[in-house]
Formats: structure tokens, C-alpha cells, sequence
């Protein structure tokens, strides 16, 4: 039924949950597990500002990267102790509901598993719902887990 996971995970607190569910699916339909995450383009713009100089932002971007690759690397390490051992791990810039479901589409994802902290009111319509976006524009299943706080 599927053949390849996605897995964007963004390190929040409550996010082993989506994970579990990813790293079960994977074992149970035999299929490969994608693990992205992105790096909301905004914050990196925000914090590449003139005041804060070239420099500055190329240190930001690598704690970024480094951030991101160790987020990636833990939940493949995970899959790979759970018997899921063919994984992609991926970190990448720009909109995270633009880059989820752009990886989708390129890399043919059959199903997209992502946390969603269940905000509402002002919250969800300040901070945004990736989990929203990413159902409405994305072209496979998404399968959202309600994320612990």
C-alpha cells in the first residue's frame, strides 16, 4: 500500500509520537522512510538581517544545518533500531509546507506523517498550521498525530 514514508519532523516537544506512528507504518507496509527536516525560511531571513552582518548569519545558518542534521540523523537512527533501515534524510530551506509537499511529489511519497500541536484560535491563526497547509495542498494520504504537549 505504501512504498515510501515522509517523516518532516521539526524537533518540538511532543514529536516522538509522529514518529512512532512513522516508524510503524514503515515496518508494517515494508517501506522506505523519508525524514525531512525544514528550516522555516522566515526565522533565516529574520536573523540575516543587516544589524546582524554576513558573518553572523552564515554562523546562524550552520547551527541551523547542524540542528537539522542531528534531528534527522536521531529519527534515522531510531527506524534503524526498529527495523526500518532504508532511510533518506533530508534538510532543506524555505516555507515547510512548500518544501513537505514539493519532497512528496518529487521523490514519490505514498504518505505523508506529520505532528500537529492541535492549536486553535490565535495561536493556530498566528504562529500558522503547517499540518493544515500541508493537508490542503498536498496530493497523497497525510496521516496527522496529535502531538503530546
Amino acid at each position: 500500500m505504501y512504498d515510501r514514508i515522509l517523516l518532516p519532523t521539526d524537533g518540538s516537544d511532543g514529536t516522538q509520537t509522529a514518529v512512532e506512528q512513522a516508524i510503524e507504518h514503515a515496518k508494517t507496509y515494508d517501506a522506505e522512510l523519508h525524514v525531512l527536516h525544514v528550516v522555516d525560511q522566515s526565522v533565516v531571513d529574520l536573523t540575516a538581517t543587516p544589524a546582524t552582518g554576513g558573518i553572523a548569519a552564515d554562523v546562524l545558518r550552520e547551527q541551523f544545518d547542524d540542528e537539522g542534521q542531528t534531528l534527522v540523523e536521531t529519527v534515522a537512527a531510531q527506524a534503524t533500531q526498529a527495523g526500518v533501515p532504508t532511510t533518506t534524510e533530508v534538510v532543506d530551506y524555505g516555507h515547510p509546507h512548500e518544501k513537505i509537499t514539493s519532497y512528496a511529489t518529487d521523490h514519490g511519497i505514498d504518505l505523508i506523517v506529520l505532528g500537529t500541536h492541535g492549536r486553535s484560535g490565535i495561536d493556530r491563526h498566528l504562529l500558522g498550521s503547517v499540518a493544515e497547509k500541508v493537508i490542503r495542498t498536498a496530493e497523497v494520504p497525510v496521516l496527522v498525530v496529535q502531538l503530546a504537549e
